[in-house]
């Protein structure tokens, strides 16, 4: 590592204290829009499946770049690409604050997820190269538990400023928090280099792997509309496979690749990668389907709804934190499971308990759910990591963070496509006596339908307006209990390969002092 000699050096405590809101910033800014998906497609005039693209696409940003951003600052400097990327993040919280459409809306999220892309990196490096070996660790530990506490906190936040203020302040209340960020930063943070960091990106790898997902992406997306998509539908998803083949063919015969061969190579550390993939895919599915049913189905508005998910991303920081500290005493592999089977659980109760128990009901699935991802994460990145040298450390993280967002992006996609199609054929099937028009059944899949459904002028007498408000509900039910089963075998999926995955590494359980941010 090479210090520019013009600034002064760089103050720990600082460094640490703005890396520490840039992770809050980051984490925070999926569960607070998440809740205000309903909101925000109201006023933007969305449909239900179209709401995903507000996560999603930040997520596809995000993975696509987030290992070629670290190279680029290691070659450009951390500092210098910890600002740029504080400022893109403002812009892009302002765009999407004052988008008038969906289209801007998603746009603003992609440069949102760039920007993440941008900062994380190179706040990890900075924070690594402030402390040393022994306050590292502790230092590294800290962003674990502010970033636990941000997410847990997003929920509450995003839901009161959607329901008091506007939805439009979730990313507008960024940009104080990045004014402080750039400001502490410039009079705190020393620039820093990597020793003889290579100057090649691999542009054509980041290219090619964001046109794969963005292709598999707008196929799911295709799939939920009318027969005539279908063929649209499937031609992306073949191109998708095609480009995906061409990025892996890139990724073999590129210098610098942002999927390391040497890496990759490694049993455990591509189990790691691939599960963080699987687990990355049913949390963030999870997620979005169950911020939308509570709005939904049970008629919570967007603070209700943050509240009612308080307690899930609560208990995910902390145990996500916690289990950390049990590899010094239990295996690993132990660990992995059990975390398995408490998110296979919680997704499996949940997805039969009867829509009539309400908010009440899912409260101890939802515990057992946030108790399988919180470990699940930590424990993966802890065991990809413990595979390999120290060195490599920070570009393994990145790949891990990749693999987790992409899952994280198409379980979002899946989520919807899944959800969509379900609910969608139990209401034609349950409104199929009653004399709807096409349109007016449209209207029963966009966002706040449960609150229009009154007011649709068909001349229906009062019993067939709670017929249709009946079958909206019960139609909204089974779509998110069947979703929810159909990935059940997700999580069983994740300790195969975690039984996989420490065959090959005996003593792996006591690499706990190497902290990884989850």
């Amino acid at each position: 590592m090479t210090l520019s000699s013009s600034s002064r050096p760089t103050n720990p405590r600082l460094a640490l204290l703005v890396i520490a809101v840039v992770f809050a910033i980051l984490n925070a800014d999926i569960t607070t829009v998440n809740v205000a998906l309903v909101t925000l497609g109201k006023d933007l005039h969305a449909d239900l499946a179209d709401l995903q693209w507000g996560l999603n696409s930040y997520m596809l940003a995000f993975a696509a770049l987030i290992v070629a951003a670290g190279r680029l600052a290691d070659v450009f400097g951390r500092r210098r690409c910890l600002l740029a990327g504080a400022i893109l993040f403002a812009v892009a919280s302002l765009l999407c604050g004052i988008a008038p459409t969906l289209l801007v809306l998603v746009i603003g999220r992609v440069l949102q997820g760039a920007a993440g892309a941008l900062m994380v990196p190179a706040g990890m490096a900075i924070v690594s190269n402030a402390y040393g070996a022994e306050e590292r660790a502790l230092a590294l530990g800290t962003l674990v538990g502010v970033s636990g506490v941000a997410q847990s906190m997003g929920p509450l936040v995003g839901g009161f400023l959607t329901a008091e203020v506007s939805w439009r302040w979730v990313f507008f209340i960024n940009l104080p928090l990045v004014a402080v960020i750039m400001i502490v930063a410039v009079r705190s943070i020393q620039e820093s280099h990597a020793e003889n960091a290579s100057h090649r990106i691999d542009i054509v790898g980041v290219l090619t792997l964001a046109a794969a997902l963005t292709s598999l992406l707008l196929g799911l997306d295709a799939a939920e509309g009318p027969d005539k998509d279908q063929m649209v539908a499937f031609d992306l998803i073949a191109l998708s496979l095609v480009l995906l083949v061409i990025f892996i063919f890139v990724e073999r015969h590129t210098d610098n690749a942002i999927l390391d061969s040497k890496l990759i190579r490694l049993p455990a550390f591509l189990c790691s990668c691939v599960a963080s993939f699987l687990l990355g895919f049913v949390f963030f599915l999870f997620l979005f389907i169950t911020a939308v049913y509570l709005q939904e189905r049970l008629d919570y508005n967007a603070l209700t709804a943050g509240i009612a998910l308080a307690p899930l991303s609560l208990v995910l920081a902390v145990s996500g934190v916690l289990s950390g500290r049990l590899t010094s005493r239990f295996p690993l592999r132990t660990l992995l499971i059990m975390s398995c089977i408490s998110l296979a659980l919680g997704l499996a109760i949940l997805s039969f308990v009867p829509a009539s128990y309400g908010y009440i009901g899912m409260v101890f699935p939802f515990l057992l759910v946030a108790a399988g991802v919180g470990p699940g994460f930590t424990l993966l990145n802890t065991a990809g990591l413990a595979a390999i040298s120290a060195e490599r450390s920070g570009q393994a993280t990145g790949m891990i963070y990749m693999f987790r967002f992409a899952g994280g992006a198409i379980g979002v996609s899946a989520a919807s496509a899944l959800h969509s199609t379900l609910f969608h054929h139990q209401l034609v099937f349950r409104l199929s006596g009653t004399p709807l028009s096409f349109a007016q059944q449209k209207v029963l899949e966009q966002p706040g339908a449960a609150e229009r459904i009154g007011q649709i002028d068909s001349g229906l007498v009062a019993s067939q307006v709670e017929q249709v408000r009946q079958a909206f509900h019960e139609s909204f039910a089974a779509a998110f209990t069947g979703t929810l089963r159909l990935n059940v075998i997700l999580p069983i999926a994740i300790a195969i390969l975690a039984m996989m995955l420490l065959e090959k590494n005996e003593g792996i359980k006591n690499t706990a002092s190497r902290d990884v941010v989850g």
